[in-house]
């Protein structure tokens, strides 16, 4: 079993350990409000989602419209020469994206259930479904909405909800699939990517599977999910060893019940929050408590967030921050706003994560995959911008470190323009009388654990070489000095 974590190692380091992984990182005071409540409180109050966090304000478009209506009446404008409607429905879907965009990181940014957002994220990399070829905003908004509702639920009422979610269905062609024709995208990517993983199926599993299927439609006029019953296939089917006339649901049932499932849930649970490379045993300590708690994710995770397990030193600053952790936790410790919706997009783009856009049904690799000379280049000129404003190099080629994608100024773009950072918000003028005191303290609030002095070496030869002075500039550039370290990538 994974082991209880001994309530004399809970400290403010394992405390921001908890909210870097458990949720998008914290501020200093928020650490130490969480090291005060205790290690049992402050997991239990992270994994309790207020139904306001869950239910939420919904972007003011994300409602069905008649899309059949819409797209035959730009069909035919477009059929009598006028590209008008066409090229509006096309401004329309990239305008709804880039809103739902910025819409989810102000909500991960904000939320009173920071960490239900964190787990929300992982189940949108799971089920990876991509915009680019849904191509409707609501869609997207209500698969989102589905996986937040289920996050910390039962894995198999999620798996589903999520095979009659409209956007997977459109994304892996399900709603095509009928009896005379069944269609195995879903089937396949259901078992090799969802559930069991390659080698614990047949490929006349994934035949029969599919048959189960059949029927499930979109309606387009209503944007809902409907059975289309003449086209479902009632006939007998044999399944992983199993013979019946079973309908989808039940093929999810027998493949959350195979031992290979709580095994690659597991593998993929402990990867996210725990290590990129997991050892067999830890794989095989949570996909037992998988199976103990009957796939309820919220238990597991309460376990695995009280475990010696999970704060292991050899656990803690191991993992690569994802683009979007780098952004939210850079934002929260320069106590500053998210930058405006198509800059943070462009940013999101460039080191590799764009929301509602994984590039393809297998979703993020993450781990080392997130850096590359390209994107922790652009991670340090990012951070300088954060920073310092209109600091990123617009001559810099797109996608060599440097640029946000930007035009400057015109119609339809941000202005990526900021102002800098408000340095009294982190270091009072009283705390920048002693450079010494100033390095521990911003130390502490970007790193959030003790560095050894080879660590912290190039920060005091920043400061030694300005001697003395601690003007808002040289914060400013001894914050960007730390946030372009390595260290700082880690999490």
């Amino acid at each position: 079993m994974l082991t209880a974590l001994p309530s004399s190692r809970w400290d403010k380091e394992t405390a921001a350990h908890l909210l870097n992984r458990a949720t998008f990182g914290a501020t200093p005071e928020l650490v130490d409000e969480t090291h005060a409540k205790g290690l049992e409180r402050a997991v239990r109050d992270l994994l309790t989602a207020p139904e306001t966090a869950v239910e939420g304000p919904a972007p003011e478009w994300a409602h069905p419209r008649n899309l059949r209506t819409i797209r035959r009446e730009a069909r035919m404008a477009k059929e009598s020469g006028d590209h008008s409607k066409v090229k509006a429905q096309r401004q329309m879907e990239g305008d709804e994206l880039l809103d739902l965009r910025s819409w989810w990181l102000g909500r991960m940014n904000e939320s009173t259930a920071p960490a239900l957002e964190k787990l929300t994220l992982f189940w949108h990399g799971h089920f990876a479904t991509s915009a680019e070829k849904v191509k409707d905003g609501y869609w997207m908004w209500r698969q989102n909405d589905t996986l937040r509702r289920g996050a910390l639920g039962n894995f198999n009422l999620l798996t589903k909800a999520i095979s009659r979610d409209p956007a997977m269905m459109i994304y892996l062609d399900l709603q095509q699939s009928r009896k005379e024709h069944p269609n195995e995208n879903w089937a396949r990517e259901l078992m090799e990517l969802f559930t069991v993983g390659i080698g614990n199926y047949s490929e006349p599993d994934v035949r029969e599977a599919a048959r189960a299927f059949t029927g499930y439609r979109v309606d387009p006029s209503t944007q809902q999910t409907r059975i289309a019953f003449r086209q479902i296939d009632p006939g007998a089917k044999n399944f992983l060893g199993h013979t019946g006339n079973f309908t989808g649901d039940q093929i999810i049932d027998l493949l959350t019940k195979e031992p290979a499932c709580a095994v690659f849930i597991g593998k993929k649970i402990c990867r996210y929050f725990i290590a990129d490379e997991p050892t067999p045993l830890l794989v095989n300590l949570v996909s037992e408590r998988l199976r103990t708690h009957n796939f309820e994710i919220k238990p597991v995770l309460a376990e695995i967030f009280s475990s010696a397990q999970f704060y292991d030193a050899a656990v803690r600053r191991s993992q690569i921050k994802s683009p979007t952790q780098f952004l939210l936790h850079t934002c929260k410790i320069l106590a500053t706003d998210l930058p405006t919706p198509r800059v943070a997009q462009n940013a999101m783009r460039q080191m590799g994560q764009t929301l509602f856009g994984p590039p393809n049904v297998k979703g993020w690799d993450g781990g080392k995959s997130w850096i590359s000379t390209a994107t922790l280049l652009f991670r340090n000129n990012f951070a300088n911008y954060l920073i310092n404003g209109d600091a990123m190099r617009p001559d810099a080629p797109r996608g060599r470190g440097g640029d946000l994608g930007l035009r400057r100024g015109g119609k339809g773009t941000d202005d990526p323009r900021r102002e800098p950072i408000d340095v009294s918000k982190i270091a009072s003028a009283e705390l920048r009388r002693n450079p010494d005191v100033l390095l521990q303290e911003l130390t502490r609030r970007v790193f959030q654990a003790g560095l050894n002095d080879s660590d912290t070496a190039p920060f005091r030869d920043f400061l030694a070489h300005r001697k003395g002075d601690t003007s808002d500039t040289t914060v400013r550039g001894l914050l960007h000095l730390m946030m372009s370290s390595p260290l700082y990538q880690l999490t």
